[in-house]
């Protein structure tokens, strides 16, 4: 396992073991960190782009973003607690059970807990929640796998 800075991690700290930029890096801190499960929070900027079109007059975040901000956390949390070899990634592989309880809006903060399920190299089983507020947003169970740069088939 990597060594870990003390908590909360980072937008910087993250980009360290995430290959994530903007506008796709959706993790902005770490609040807690254990062996098979991740805490995150991710600021939904009002000014994102998909705003403007999703839908004009009551803006939601896309529940497709909310998925992809799960699956970060759940690379996020591979990567800091297994760590991956510099020529390797975690690519989300598979998505399932995904329900949406409430819309995400314009300058809300979404946390993100995320749970290792199951293991079996090279790939991995999740969980997770997002919530906002402390009213759940969404739940899914999705998997990943470890993925070697420069081959994706």
């Amino acid at each position: 396992m990597p060594t870990i800075k003390s908590l909360p991690l980072d937008r910087a700290y993250i980009k360290d073991y995430l290959p994530h930029r903007d506008p796709m890096l959706f993790i902005d801190r770490v609040t807690a960190l254990e062996e098979n499960s991740i805490i995150i929070e991710s600021d939904v900027k009002a000014d994102a782009a998909y705003f403007k079109g999703h839908f004009p007059g009551m803006p939601i975040m896309p529940g497709v973003l909310i998925i992809e901000t799960v699956a970060q956390a759940g690379a996020l949390l591979v990567s800091l607690t297994r760590g991956l070899s510099d020529d390797k990634f975690i690519a989300f592989s598979n998505v399932d059970s995904v329900k949406f309880r409430r819309p995400v809006k314009p300058g809300e903060v979404i946390t993100v807990e995320v749970e290792i399920e199951k293991v079996r190299l090279p790939f991995y089983k999740f969980s997770g929640v997002a919530t906002v507020d402390g009213k759940v947003a969404a739940t899914l169970k999705f998997a990943a796998a470890e993925m070697q740069y420069g081959r994706l088939a």
